[in-house]
This record gives C-alpha cells, sequence and structure tokens, in this order.
C-alpha cells in the first residue's frame, strides 16, 4: 500500500495508453509550429506577438528574454491557449517592453507614492487592485486617483482585476531574493544548494513567491527553460538541476486522470508523482523520439496535455481530428475510448 497521501501505481491500461498518446504526439505535434507551451513558441511573434524573444538570446540565457518568457507564460492559466495568445499578440510593442523589463517595472515601483510597492510582500498582502465593473478601468481602494502603473497593466493583460500585479510582482520577487534578474536567481540556488532534486524544488519555490504563479506556471516555466528536449537548443538552464522534475499539471491532464480511472489523491504534488512514475516505462526513443532521453516526463505529460486539449487540436490543421470520422478507423480501440475530438 502507497503512503497516505501519495498517488497509487499506474496500471498498465494507463501505461499503454500513455505510450500510444506520446507516439501520436511525437507523430504530428513535436517540433512543430502547433506545440503549445514550449520554448519555441515564445521565440515566435505570429504566435505571440511582440511578447517573441529572440532564440539566440533564450538559448544563451539571457536575463531579459528569460524575464520576458516567465511573464509571458503567467498568462496561460484558466483560459484556452488560444485566448491568451490572442491577447498577447494584442498587445503593443512599447507596452510589451514595459510589461516584461524588471528593470522598467522596478524603476516605476520605486518611483511611486504608493507604500504596497516598497516590496513583492506588500504587493500581494495590500494592494486591493481590481477593476471598476462599470468602466473595466484598473482601480483600488488605497489610492483610487493614482495613475498607477499596476492599473494600466490590469487593463492591458485583459485578466482577472488583480492580474495587473503580475509583472511587477514577478519583478520585485527577484530584488526581494537578492538577485538582479533570473540568471542571478538560479546562480545564488546552484550556490545555496547542492542537490540536483533539491535546486530544482527550491527553483520553483522562489519563482512561485510571485503573485499569480503557482507550481505549475513554475513548472511550465522551468521545464520551458531546462528540459533539453522540449525545445532542443532552447534550454539554457538544463545544467545542474534535475529538470526532470518538472510536469505541468493542468485541467487537460486531470481529464487524462480521471477518463482513466485515477483514484486521488488530487494534491499537486500527488498528481505531478504520478505523471512522473506513468512516464517512467515510456521509452521515448522507441516511440519515435529522434534525439533526446529515453525517459522524459515533460513530454509524455505534454503528449497527454495536447491530446486532451480539445481547443488546441480543434485549432490545429495537421491534428487527425479534421479529419476525423475516418482518420478514427487507423487509431487503437483503447485511444479512441478516450479521445475528446
Amino acid at each position: 500500500m502507497p503512503p497516505r497521501g501519495s498517488a497509487p501505481a499506474p496500471t498498465r491500461r494507463q501505461y499503454r495508453l500513455s505510450r500510444l498518446i506520446t507516439r501520436w504526439y511525437l507523430d504530428r505535434y513535436y517540433g512543430t509550429d502547433q506545440d503549445v507551451g514550449v520554448a519555441a513558441m515564445f521565440c515566435d511573434p505570429s504566435r505571440v506577438g511582440h511578447f517573441a524573444v529572440d532564440r539566440d538570446a533564450l538559448a544563451a540565457g539571457d536575463g531579459d528574454a528569460l524575464f520576458r518568457v516567465l511573464v509571458a507564460t503567467v498568462m496561460f492559466q484558466r483560459r484556452q491557449d488560444a485566448q491568451i495568445l490572442r491577447v498577447l499578440r494584442g498587445i503593443s510593442e512599447a507596452d510589451a517592453r514595459e510589461l516584461t523589463s524588471a528593470r522598467r517595472l522596478l524603476a516605476l515601483a520605486d518611483k511611486s507614492p504608493c507604500d504596497h510597492l516598497r516590496s513583492n510582500e506588500a504587493l500581494i498582502g495590500e494592494c486591493d487592485l481590481g477593476k471598476d465593473p462599470e468602466t473595466k478601468l484598473g482601480t483600488c481602494g488605497r489610492h483610487p486617483e493614482l495613475a498607477c502603473h499596476l492599473k494600466q497593466h490590469t487593463v492591458l493583460l485583459k485578466r482577472y482585476g488583480h492580474f495587473g500585479k503580475v509583472p511587477t510582482s514577478a519583478a520585485l520577487n527577484l530584488r526581494d531574493h537578492g538577485a538582479e534578474e533570473l540568471p542571478a536567481l538560479r546562480t545564488a540556488v546552484l550556490r545555496d544548494v547542492g542537490d540536483p532534486t533539491e535546486r530544482a524544488v527550491e527553483l520553483e519555490r522562489r519563482l512561485s513567491s510571485a503573485w499569480r504563479v503557482s507550481e505549475k506556471i513554475a513548472a511550465m516555466f522551468l521545464s520551458a527553460v531546462a528540459n533539453p528536449d522540449l525545445s532542443p537548443g532552447l534550454a539554457p538552464w538544463s545544467e545542474g538541476i534535475d529538470w526532470a522534475r518538472y510536469v505541468v499539471v493542468d485541467s487537460n491532464v486531470d481529464l487524462f486522470l480521471a477518463a482513466t480511472g485515477y483514484p486521488g489523491p488530487w494534491t499537486y504534488a500527488a498528481r505531478a508523482g504520478f505523471m512522473r512514475r506513468l512516464a517512467s516505462r515510456v521509452d521515448l526513443i522507441a516511440e519515435g523520439l529522434p534525439d533526446g532521453h529515453p525517459i522524459n516526463p515533460r513530454l509524455v505529460q505534454q503528449a497527454i496535455y495536447l491530446f486532451m486539449s480539445t481547443s488546441n487540436r480543434r485549432a490545429s490543421p495537421q491534428d487527425c481530428a479534421q479529419r476525423a470520422p475516418v482518420s478514427c478507423a487507423t487509431c487503437p480501440s483503447s485511444l479512441r475510448s478516450i479521445c475528446p475530438r
């Protein structure tokens, strides 16, 4: 019996389905411009607009490029990916620069008369940023008359009223951890922590101190910049940490878990642990990965996420769902049984 609070062992059916889904993903999405949430996507202006970063800069671990990817990544929660991509593409170049420059965000915070911008802790705990229900403009209770940059950001990002805190919180979080930029944060973790897995956990913990950066969002960002197989050549943080720890458990992964009889626990840690265990018996090279590591939990999780994502599959011209039901005839019956098309 597994320890209390831990996930059970995957079943034979779950192992078989994970292999079939991984093969499906490698055949149709891996390495293409239709893959979602990988580092290559954040280098493509046709997908993320002015939030796109230079491939060479990202590959080199440039701090500005990494921070821009972080801010963009935080947007991908509780909305369909296509909707978030449209929001990002709709933001002007000048506004994107302000939203994704840690130095500029800190300068704006430092010159503000609002004491809620003095630290990340104050911003998270005391700022009551929101949107006026009638005008949809940013507002707050403490300084409603103040033309605060957070109020402008909450309008630009087109999310919840408090979402305008995200960019500034990410910048303040770095400073509160004694880092001027993300590479310095990583360097500090590698200096302070010796074990690669503990380093991965600590990086996740420090990033999760920022507003709206959950375990899932931290794992999404960290896997994008650390997993060497997710977008080959674009993983500047792959050395020195256990990048295989990072899996992204979202609502689409939960659909797979529910459809295949996962009984719980439903904590994030338990589900992430289950996905890592599931992936441990998926040989990626045998399933068609052209080059890379034979065991990579994030790739298996990415396959399951895309397979179960109805909105992404309907939006992709290369998905087999576009030719259904004809294409379904060649699909194994066990895979058809959970296909959300």
